[in-house]
């Protein structure tokens, strides 16, 4: 992904210079880990990389950190993208959009409860085949209350998500990983479930955050590898409270997506064909397109 460094590129400084394509991603990785504004900028020597004046000495210093701790070994995730810091993306607000807009369109209907009886996680459905359930269901939530809560979690874990990725293949892996996550549960419980909600590829994206961080340490002390995965288990824990909330659920999300996550963010450091994120944004709406006719 080639990012240009803007026209007010004087207001920026100058920390890397003459970089090959492969450490110039890298270094972008590594800063947009710790929250640090970078870009890159391509000349006659190689590749510069320029940040903000008054983020340029720490800059240099987490750089020099990661490559002291990893002079030994290679890197896991040499070629992924750096993403600008922040969570925001397009892409997770037209999901938010799209989850209100189902919400309210059924809400005026006056139809809620044949929705959720018809497109809802119900194991017993599931196992006799109707698997399309476990798409549609994380389209659908009980009342408004539930809905923002799981458009906050969409901001705050699949904007990241998508933003590592791209606008394509982050929607496909939230779809992907919270599905797997209905499935396993509908198994799990047997015949004795009924659940709605986003909030299984929510806590999908937060493992496959952990994932990314837990590839991103490299080749440091197990203990430092496992932190990740300890803080992801530890959110999901905290944020699945309720008197309704399908706490399997969100168990198997997190799992899915922490598994997934260990495949997906080296498939896409290394696929980088320019219709990766069309062709990934089609195929995620057609599987979206074929699971509401299968209920009709």
């Amino acid at each position: 992904m080639h990012t240009h460094v803007p026209q007010n590129q004087d207001k920026l400084k100058r920390i890397f210079a003459g970089r090959s394509g492969e450490s110039a991603d890298l270094i972008l990785l590594i800063l947009a880990s710790q929250n640090i504004f970078a870009q890159k900028s391509f000349s006659t020597r190689g590749i510069d990389i320029f940040t903000t004046p008054e983020q340029a000495a720490a800059a240099r210093s987490h750089v020099a950190a990661y490559f002291r701790e990893n002079r030994t070994s290679h890197h896991p995730l040499p070629a992924l993208p750096a993403g600008p810091s922040g969570f925001t993306t397009p892409a997770a607000f037209v999901i938010m959009g799209l989850l209100a807009a189902i919400h309210m369109g059924i809400d005026m209907s006056g139809t809620r409860w044949d929705h959720i009886l018809s497109y809802g996680a119900s194991s017993m459905f599931i196992r006799q085949g109707e698997t399309f359930r476990a798409v549609t269901a994380l389209f659908l939530h009980s009342d408004t209350t539930h809905l923002l809560g799981n458009l906050a979690g969409i901001l705050l874990f699949a904007g990241p998500v998508i933003r590592l990725s791209g606008y394509g293949t982050g929607p496909f892996f939230l779809l992907f990983a919270g599905t797997c996550g209905n499935l396993i549960n509908a198994g799990f419980h047997g015949n004795a479930l009924l659940s709605i909600g986003a909030s299984t590829a929510v806590m999908a994206a937060a493992g496959g955050l952990s994932a990314f961080q837990m590839m991103l340490k490299g080749p440091l002390r197990k203990r430092d590898r496992v932190l990740p995965l300890i803080a992801g288990a530890t959110l999901m824990a905290f944020l699945s409270h309720g008197e309704n909330t399908d706490v399997w659920a969100h168990m198997f999300g997190f799992l899915c997506g922490l598994s997934a996550g260990v495949l997906f963010f080296p498939l896409v450091s290394t696929c980088r064909h320019p219709l990766r994120e069309p062709l990934a944004l089609v195929v995620t709406l057609m599987i979206l397109a074929c699971a509401v006719a299968a209920g009709y």
